[in-house]
């Protein structure tokens, strides 16, 4: 076969490869990223939720830590990056 056939055959299954998968991709696509919760409605109480219960400086950044409606957080700040942790 000659060199320019090769390189049309090449183009035409690079092609056809693409277009069958964008074709499929909904059916044997990544499906942890289609996984889906289901949102409810809940009341949250009308006590203060939020409640500090510590601050402090680290070497690098800025953290707090916090409960929010029972639950545990550790809030890191440095400049404008915001990281949350459970603890």
């Amino acid at each position: 076969m000659k060199k320019p056939r090769i390189y049309l055959l090449l183009a035409l299954f690079a092609i056809g490869g693409f277009a069958l998968g964008l074709a499929f991709d909904g059916m044997i696509g990544k499906a942890y990223a289609k996984t889906e919760t289901p949102t409810t409605n809940r009341m949250l109480p009308e006590e203060a939720g939020f409640e500090v219960m510590s601050t402090g400086t680290s070497s690098r950044a800025d953290y707090e830590i916090v409960t929010i409606y029972g639950r545990k957080y550790i809030i890191f700040s440095s400049g404008s990056d915001i990281e949350v942790l459970e603890y």
